[in-house]
């Protein structure tokens, strides 16, 4: 079996989809060494991330100037390279032109530019518009990543339960409580943070909700002087709007903005903070909850979208729009040394249940039932 994945996110993204295409593919090729996979890329400059190197493994990577950078529309990719493909997948809501009989996979993150259009920037929403329905009809598979945007693609676009196969995202193995202290330190150190600190993880966006937390924070701070908010994640769309606002409510110093972070700075902060908080209002899966559960951290989050899907009862939830309701979680979750520790111990639990060895897994019996001729799927797909 010969399969071609598009692989140009994870070499252009450290974070978010980037993150997803790598470690899907690392754990395909640590799990499957039978199949020969393509990896396929089109890059901007010579600073992508690396590729990973196996016999079974061959790359093709080309670059672009920032103004040709289309990768749905590159013919080299439907030319096929060095022999026939088999499988096709592309992991980031889009799919080439192809040939007809080249079984194909898109997998599709949220929907959220369709339920909530007010938190993705227009030009995002227009190129998502004009690629997923097109890429849904050409695909023979749709993957979702959660039974949320299983529902999602059921109800916008009609795709029916047999043509989707829900495949959940995973936690990396890095993620999980360290003892050493000597890279806590160095972290703690690097950020300045030797009070106890809530930490919230994700890119200073609308739909991430930072100005809900923040809010929320100065009703903890009303009890709890000693805490800091510790933000880290890129500055995204809309992001001066977070920042306005720690300086309108006089918070500078006591709101951290640490920017975009190393993988073990994050695994660090995780283990260090006294709470995750993560009041997203949508989320397509939503890792950094687990993420934070498998280092240790009791989390929050919101009650909408994926999130009850994924935490389970590992978590305390609530109505992201409630600022009473974040700030009553936080503080109560603060003071409850017992509640933290039940919600640790569970937490553990549940991220154990998610990893990138069981997501290769599922998309390698996809891959295969495709390559058998298989066209039903949808077996576990929950619609109602």
């Amino acid at each position: 079996m010969r399969v071609a994945i598009d692989y140009t996110t994870a070499i252009a993204q450290g974070a978010g989809i980037g993150r997803y295409v790598r470690c899907l593919v690392e754990a395909l090729i640590a799990l499957d060494s039978s199949s020969q996979y393509e990896l396929l890329a089109c890059g901007r400059s010579a600073q992508e991330l690396p590729f990973p190197s196996r016999p079974n493994v061959e790359v093709r990577h080309i670059f672009l100037p920032d103004r040709h950078w289309f990768r749905w529309q590159l013919p080299f990719y439907s030319r096929y390279f060095s022999g026939p493909v088999d499988i096709y997948h592309g992991p980031n809501f889009a799919l080439p032109s192809l040939k007809k009989t080249l079984r194909k996979i898109v997998t599709i993150h949220d929907l959220a530019y369709l339920e909530y259009p007010q938190y993705v920037p227009p030009a995002t929403r227009s190129y998502l518009n004009a690629v997923v329905p097109a890429a849904i009809a050409e695909a023979d598979v749709v993957v979702a990543v959660s039974h949320s945007v299983a529902r999602a693609l059921n109800q916008y676009y009609r795709v029916p339960r047999e043509k989707i196969a829900v495949i959940p995202n995973g936690v990396g193995t890095r993620f999980r409580h360290v003892t050493d202290p000597i890279p806590l330190e160095e972290t703690r150190r690097k950020f300045g943070l030797h009070a106890p600190f809530v930490l919230s993880v994700g890119t200073l966006e609308p739909r991430k909700n930072h100005l809900g937390l923040i809010k929320a924070f100065t009703q903890v701070r009303e009890q709890r002087a000693d805490v800091v908010l510790a933000l880290a994640g890129d500055e995204g769309w809309l992001y001066e709007e977070t920042r306005q606002i720690v300086t309108k409510l006089k918070l500078e110093g006591r709101v951290r903005f640490l920017g975009r972070v190393s993988e073990d700075e994050l695994v660090a902060l995780y283990n260090m903070a006294e709470i995750f908080a993560f009041p997203s209002f949508y989320e397509g899966f939503g890792i950094p909850p687990l993420e934070a559960m498998a280092c240790g951290a009791p989390v929050i989050t919101s009650n909408m979208s994926s999130l009850p899907e994924v935490v389970g009862d590992a978590a305390l939830m609530l109505d992201p729009y409630d600022i009473d309701a974040i700030a009553a979680s936080i503080s109560h979750l603060l003071e409850d040394r017992e509640l933290r520790e039940s919600l640790r111990q569970k937490g553990y639990e549940r991220a154990r249940s998610y990893s990138w060895h069981n997501a290769a897994s599922k998309m390698l019996s996809v891959y295969r039932r495709l390559y058998n001729g298989e066209t039903v799927f949808g077996d576990e797909v929950e619609l109602s």
